[in-house]
């Protein structure tokens, strides 16, 4: 097979090189060794609000621009008001170094629907570029309480804003082939198979990403989640799943897709 480009939607790293209570390594140096070992062009860095600082993913970046894509992350439940949500959010994303917004309602522990993050990605669509929202799907964490079932929960937020560019980061785990019923009508999202793909795949959902990939391909986009499973790691898995597929769709997911979100 013809060598394909690879854009890694999803990746993490820390300035200790240290994932959370786990054995995993965060390092930069990690991560840009394992992008040459196996052939990933370029990946993007996601801050976490609240865990990893939007300023040091910038500074990481920087020192790489033609591997690295800065993601800025906000806690839209963290403001005393809604004015000053809007407020640091024109201050952290307008004019600066960050091509997307990451968003996890599970660490921070809010439901997507909370006017607090409406009104943030409100601010974000009255723009007249506003950046694309990475946005987690593993909605349900211990205690919380949605508004709605996780899948309503996205097609709402995708069908509210159709300004905004939407990729959902893990495809909605176990609920892919569901969400992407769900959103086949909105052109503005994207699946992302990061972990999903991994973790499923002696699963009934390694299937339905299979399906995916030969129906859907031009709303699927490649991700690891480095530090939780390599680059190389995740490459595997796609292949084991998609290596029958024709070389245009494989293009697609692995890089195609990516480089028109971002505009690359």
């Amino acid at each position: 097979m013809t060598k394909v480009p690879v854009l890694d939607t999803l990746t993490h790293i820390t300035p200790e090189g240290r994932w959370f209570s786990t054995h995993h390594d965060a390092s930069e140096s990690r991560l840009l060794r394992e992008m040459d070992m196996y052939g990933v062009e370029r990946a993007v860095v996601v801050a976490l609000a609240d865990h990893i600082h939007n300023e040091f993913v910038a500074q990481v970046c920087q020192r790489h621009p033609d591997r690295l894509i800065p993601g800025a992350s906000l806690n839209p439940i963290n403001y005393s008001s809604l004015e000053e949500m809007r407020s640091a959010t024109r201050a952290t994303l307008q004019n600066g170094p960050f091509k997307v917004l990451k968003l996890h309602p599970r660490l921070n522990h809010y439901d997507p629907l909370d006017p607090r993050c409406l009104s943030l990605l409100q601010e974000i669509a009255s723009w007249s570029r506003p950046l694309p929202i990475w946005l987690c799907t593993q909605l349900r964490y211990r205690g919380g309480v949605l508004r709605k079932p996780p899948v309503d929960t996205l097609q709402e937020l995708v069908g509210r804003f159709p300004q905004l560019t939407f990729v959902l980061l893990h495809g909605g785990g176990s609920d892919i082939l569901h969400l992407a019923e769900a959103i086949r009508d909105c052109r503005n999202a994207f699946l992302d198979i990061s972990f999903t793909l991994h973790r499923y795949q002696k699963s009934s959902a390694a299937l339905d990403i299979s399906y995916l990939c030969s129906t859907f391909e031009q709303r699927i986009v490649f991700g690891s989640d480095f530090p939780e499973v390599s680059p190389g790691q995740a490459l595997e898995d796609f292949r084991f799943l998609a290596g029958d597929l024709p070389s245009d769709k494989h293009v697609r997911i692995l890089g195609a897709n990516l480089a028109e979100i971002l505009e690359l």
